[in-house]
């Protein structure tokens, strides 16, 4: 199973599981730059030193309501802000609410990218808002107006 999730076999390892690979965990306070950035995200730190996936995925969360809410998630690092500890930051789409202290499960539905550092938070802006739209394609969902 860790085989399958270190080489983004997502399917295989809902297979080998039973169940979807989510990572859960309660939503505590960040720097806020996601929000600075126009992508608020609720952070969620890992339990284990090393996460057993790294990288953007488009994710289902739980938790927050009735249905599973889509999002994109960066599980890593965060190498453009220097980041150090890995940890989960979860950026809903449409929808704003305040998370912190909800105790929250995140679904991995699809990886979009590996993590990566860029030469500016603008650069970084651009990647994020790219894949938001990969989310929201695989998603069936629509661009807000």
């Amino acid at each position: 199973m860790r085989q399958a999730l270190a080489d983004d076999n997502l399917a295989l390892a809902e297979s080998l599981l039973g169940h979807p690979f989510a990572i859960s965990g309660r939503v505590v306070h960040g720097d806020e730059l996601g929000r600075t950035i126009g992508f608020p995200t609720a952070n969620v730190p890992l339990r284990r030193q090393v996460s057993p996936v790294k990288g953007v995925y488009a994710v289902e969360v739980l938790g927050l309501g009735e249905k599973p809410l889509p999002g994109v998630a960066n599980i890593g690092t965060r190498p453009t802000v220097a980041g150090i500890r890995q940890q989960l930051e979860v950026h809903l789409l449409d929808v704003a609410m305040d998370l912190y202290g909800r105790h929250i499960q995140v679904v991995l539905r699809k990886k979009i990218r590996n993590e990566q550092r860029f030469a500016s938070l603008d650069e970084l802006k651009a990647q994020i808002a790219r894949d938001e739209l990969t989310a929201r394609e695989f998603f069936g969902l629509t661009k807000p107006a």
